[in-house]
């Protein structure tokens, strides 16, 4: 009876150790980056340049200078902060912002090729961080099409536009609480554009930019240029958020689609 209560008690002790390991993650870190991993332009003059952090186009200026000369100017789409190393984000807190997205839409020759498509890829890593550290999940690479139309600067655009033809922006969309396991709970990753510049297009506009109706992007009116930002939150219950920024959500560069296909640790 004494080696069976020994037993018991031991089997007891182990039970609890195994229920007291099952703790909720408070906080992550987090490794991100965001490049851009093609570019396709149309035939034409000028040149053109596709790294990891900048797609331009056009004369031989910088893009970041707008002098309205069609001949010298050059327009361009530019990552910032696209690589996160060991920034944290809080379970059920705070938005981790992570990359900015900017297109600098400045006047450029008729003549001179102009971007139409990109693909930008994201790496995102999680990592347990309180209250019980934890290994890495497995990263995972996840890309996005851009679709994008550097408009002639003429009466009738085809669209509905602020500028003289504005130029479009289009980025496949993702979705809300990409879930995951991890330790026997369930968490929620979900992806926003900060500024709501992102929205949907009409349809005449997705159009112009041969991009399928229902559409996500934004328009830059010629001569200025526009940021979006974007964040992530990592909750325990599935987010409820309010339009427009419902509509805004993307998974861009940021987050976990992967997740919704990882097991517990």
């Amino acid at each position: 009876m004494k080696k069976m209560m020994m037993t018991l008690s031991l089997l007891t002790s182990l039970l609890l150790a195994g229920m007291a390991q099952a703790t909720l993650v408070t906080q992550w870190k987090f490794d991100q980056s965001s490049t851009w991993n093609s570019a396709t332009f149309s035939a034409g003059g000028g040149s053109t340049l596709q790294n990891a952090s900048v797609i331009s186009w056009g004369g031989t200026l910088d893009f970041h200078n707008n002098t309205g000369n069609g001949t010298s100017s050059r327009s361009g789409l530019e990552i910032t902060n696209g690589n996160i190393l060991g920034g944290t984000v809080v379970t059920n807190g705070s938005a981790a912002v992570t990359n900015t997205i900017t297109h600098y839409n400045n006047t450029l020759s008729g003549a001179y090729a102009t971007l139409t498509n990109a693909v930008l890829d994201t790496l995102l890593t999680l990592t347990p961080d309180l209250p019980n550290p934890g290994a890495a999940l497995p990263p995972d690479l996840i890309s996005f099409a851009i679709h994008f139309k550097e408009t002639p600067n003429q009466a009738n655009c085809g669209f509905i536009t602020t500028s003289l033809c504005d130029d479009i922006f289009v980025i496949d969309s993702g979705a809300l609480n990409n879930s995951f396991v991890y330790d026997g709970f369930t968490y929620y990753v979900s992806a926003f554009e900060t500024t709501n510049k992102l929205q949907p297009l009409p349809a005449a506009t997705c159009a112009v930019a041969g991009a399928a109706a229902g559409c996500l992007g934004f328009q830059t009116e010629e001569g200025k240029f526009t940021p979006a930002i974007f964040a992530f939150v990592i909750t325990s219950t599935p987010v409820q958020i309010p339009e427009p920024g419902l509509l805004a959500l993307i998974g861009i560069g940021l987050l976990g689609l992967f997740l919704s296909r990882k097991q517990s640790s």
